[in-house]
């Protein structure tokens, strides 16, 4: 059995901060392999060359990074990592046995219902709390999602 993590970084990165704690980023790549079954894990940025030491670290840890242009508007950084992600997963959508998605965000409410239809959702692992975690996602996931707040003290920085 094949199963691949889709990380949104952004999501991930924010709502870690928000809960004032920090991740350990080789100790969450194993525990997604140890506790998820989890092949491969691609994490989806808007690339800031400003970050490239973060970028080779997290390789070093086995996640496999996935970039899209920065589009400098209104002072604000965004990528809009969102699409690159969903088409990623669509077109790899033959290439593993199970997917989950690591994000909160309420607009992979569609591609979770495409994962389901098909029996390859593995599950939800949102960075958010259940309390704040999309409605939508939690009533698509149907039981197979978990919270990164309730998970954080098995990979959390020490």
């Amino acid at each position: 059995m094949t199963t691949y993590a889709f990380i949104d970084s952004q999501n991930l990165k924010k709502s870690v901060e928000a809960i004032r704690s920090d991740i350990d980023y080789r100790r969450f790549r194993l525990w997604l392999k140890n506790k998820k079954g989890v092949d491969r894990a691609f994490m989806y940025f808007g690339f800031m060359r400003s970050h490239q030491r973060l970028y080779d670290y997290l390789e070093r840890c086995g996640f496999e990074l996935v970039f899209r242009d920065v589009d400098f508007a209104q002072g604000r950084h965004k990528a809009n990592i969102d699409i690159c992600l969903t088409i990623s997963v669509l077109d790899q959508i033959d290439d593993f046995d199970d997917a989950y998605l690591i994000t909160s965000d309420g607009d992979f409410f569609d591609l979770t219902e495409r994962l389901k239809a098909v029996d390859k959702l593995g599950g939800v692992i949102s960075p958010q709390s259940a309390k704040r975690c999309s409605r939508l996602l939690k009533k698509s996931c149907q039981g197979k999602i978990s919270f990164i707040p309730e998970l954080i003290q098995k990979f959390e920085k020490v």
